[in-house]
């Protein structure tokens, strides 16, 4: 962890990218106005949470919300890593 965010780096697909470039799809569905709900599906064999972004079409929060419900119960909803509980 880097307390600079501009020089914190984040493993995708095994190489070290910059971590605010993560950011860019998190705003996608905002820039659209399209609703986004973000829900856990698990962890990696490191422990760490992984989740998922549902987007809907426009005017439909209630639909990403209900399937982000329906995923939880499914898989079990989150569960902290060990050391955050």
């Amino acid at each position: 962890h880097n307390p600079d965010r501009d020089r914190r780096l984040v493993a995708v697909n095994g190489r070290q990218v910059p971590y605010g470039d993560q950011r860019f799809w998190a705003g996608v569905p905002s820039l659209s106005y399209l609703p986004a709900t973000a829900a856990p599906v698990g962890l990696t064999a490191a422990g760490l949470p992984v989740g998922v972004q549902i987007i809907g079409a426009e005017g439909e929060d209630p639909t990403t919300i209900e399937f982000a419900r329906l995923l939880a119960a499914e898989i079990g909803g989150f569960t902290p890593p060990p050391g955050f509980t």
